[in-house]
């Protein structure tokens, strides 16, 4: 590990020292998000809160408003703020440790990359703001074992390390041969908050819509990017309704594992999100996110690209932004706070359509798909049981498969060679191009903690596998079972959070084999201001 690093884990170690006002950062992969989630569905009173950005730094989003409903009033609060015009406050540190037995597996993780063996990760760090400059200073360091497992190959010219399925994506089974440690700036930025306008500097993570598990257009599972955004601090109230939206600008970049060529080592992101929640149908939010990516050379960025997510150019009636891949998606989701029953949908496309006839002709062409459901039940001891369904489908369909000259699986298009990524891992839905999930999972919150159980059931990269193995009656599907639980403890002025997955793969990455992978997640918080 390098003397930078170090230095960079002893200040935190020693920033968690300090005691402050509380805050919340939600870090990738922490219990906290889907805690929080759960806070909105069971205090519809909640104001602000997000519609369709789903931010890891929620201070924004800070209320004076106490809430009916919170088993973790002592450890998680929604109000932050002690004096808005100058505060300051530590973070809570949290130090993680994955155990992966037989080959990597990790999802919306952020940074961190879990690959086979041992792996450790540490993220601690503080914030606060002076008068309209808010901060936050949240970095990752981590160390990976990484040990060597089957990576079969490929027909690609691509780096043994990538994955050997498609070629155009930038997707690493295998950070190099070595073990390995890093660091990540993550959930950091500089921001300005002006009545409810922000324009922020940020590598911080986010999704966009209700999805918990697999975002389409935009999750947590990769780094986040350096971006700037402009738009709503927080949902803005008008005569019709609450509004929300964000303009990115941002760059991606290719990981040491793809190719040589130095000329795609950058990408150039830029889109929107725009959320929507009407006062004259209670519960109910709509969305609508828009991503646009292209490479990046130096010098090659001119004015007309800052506007092109909203750009109309056209040829004979079709879109002609053919210098950029780009993706759409609508999003709605029901809320019925009162049966505590939420419903949402992600329906995207991953080729923008050319004109309003060619959606009306073929609305279903590169789509994909999420739904999902959360059920809370109050139960007689003050406890409450939520039951979570999520189902996925990203693999193509027929018109699709027999439309010459039409992307045939997810993350990856025709100008940009090493697909939606960043730094290696997918932007989007972290099972991968191609690929169908289904995920149902339960948590018994108590006061002090939960417990949870986990099934999933994934089946890899379906493109590939109907485009290699066409007429093949045994093809080999690369499909994965978990079963999981976890349990959370809080105590005095820590949490304690392991988890244990059991995992049958079978055919992983399409080679003939059968593995029982077990894994071993443990997560512990230090709680400054229990």
């Amino acid at each position: 590990m390098k003397k930078s690093t170090l230095l960079i884990v002893s200040s935190l170690l020693f920033l968690s020292l300090i005691n402050s006002a509380l805050a919340q950062v939600l870090y990738p992969g922490d219990y906290t998000e889907n805690y929080y989630r759960t806070l909105q569905l069971k205090n519809p009173e909640l104001l602000p809160k997000p519609i369709m950005i789903r931010p890891s730094i929620i201070e924004p989003y800070s209320s004076d408003r106490s809430l009916n409903w919170n088993l973790w009033e002592g450890n998680f609060k929604t109000k932050f703020k002690e004096d808005s015009n100058n505060n300051f406050y530590i973070l809570n540190p949290r130090i993680s440790y994955v155990y992966n037995h037989k080959y990597p597996r990790g999802y919306n993780n952020g940074a961190v990359w879990s690959g086979r063996g041992s792996n450790t990760s540490l993220t601690a760090g503080f914030g606060g703001n002076i008068g309209i400059l808010h901060y936050t200073f949240a970095p990752i360091v981590w160390y990976a074992q990484n040990r060597e497992y089957n990576i079969p190959s490929s027909q690609y010219n691509k780096n043994p390390y990538s994955y050997p399925a498609e070629g155009k994506i930038d997707w690493v089974m295998r950070y190099g041969d070595d073990s390995y440690s890093d660091f990540d700036w993550g959930q950091s930025e500089i921001r300005i908050i002006y009545k409810n306008v922000t324009l922020g500097f940020s590598t911080a993570n986010f999704s966009w819509g209700p999805s918990r598990y697999n975002p389409i257009i935009m999750s947590k599972n990769a780094a986040g990017f350096p971006h700037i955004d402009l738009g709503t601090a927080r949902p803005a109230k008008t005569k019709i309704g609450l509004m929300e939206f964000k303009w990115y600008w941002g760059a991606m970049y290719e990981s040491d594992y793809f190719d040589d060529n130095s000329e795609n080592d950058r990408k150039y992101i830029t889109g929107f999100t725009l959320g929507y929640q009407p006062s004259f149908v209670k519960g109910l939010s709509l969305g609508v996110n828009r991503i646009m990516y292209t490479r990046w050379a130096d010098g090659d960025l001119v004015t007309e690209d800052f506007f092109n997510a909203f750009v109309r150019n056209t040829h004979k009636g079709f879109m002609k932004n053919d210098e950029y891949d780009q993706m759409f998606s609508l999003v709605m989701e029901y809320a019925f706070p009162n049966v505590g029953l939420n419903l949402y949908v992600e329906w995207a496309r991953n080729d923008f359509f050319g004109s309003i006839m060619d959606l009306a002709e073929h609305p279903d062409r590169t789509r994909a798909i999420t739904i999902g459901l959360t059920k809370t039940f109050d139960l007689d001891n003050g406890n409450l049981l939520e039951i979570n369904y999520e189902k996925t489908t990203l693999s193509s369909n027929q018109i699709q498969i027999s439309s010459p000259g039409i992307s045939a699986t997810y993350y990856v298009h025709g100008v940009v060679d090493n697909g939606y990524t960043n730094n290696g891992q997918i932007v989007g839905a972290g099972i991968g191009p191609g690929s169908n999930s289904d995920i149902f999972w339960v948590n018994l919150y108590n006061p002090n903690g939960k417990m949870g159980f986990t099934f999933q059931r994934i089946r890899f990269n379906d493109d590939y596998l109907v485009n290699a193995y066409a007429g093949v009656q045994d093809e080999p599907t690369d499909y994965e079972i978990t079963i999981g639980t976890d349990y959370l403890r809080m105590f005095n002025n820590f949490s304690i959070n392991p988890e244990f997955l059991l995992i049958y793969r079978n055919n992983l990455l399409f080679e003939d084999n059968e593995q029982n992978n077990f894994v071993f997640n443990l997560s512990v918080s230090y709680f400054l201001n229990r």
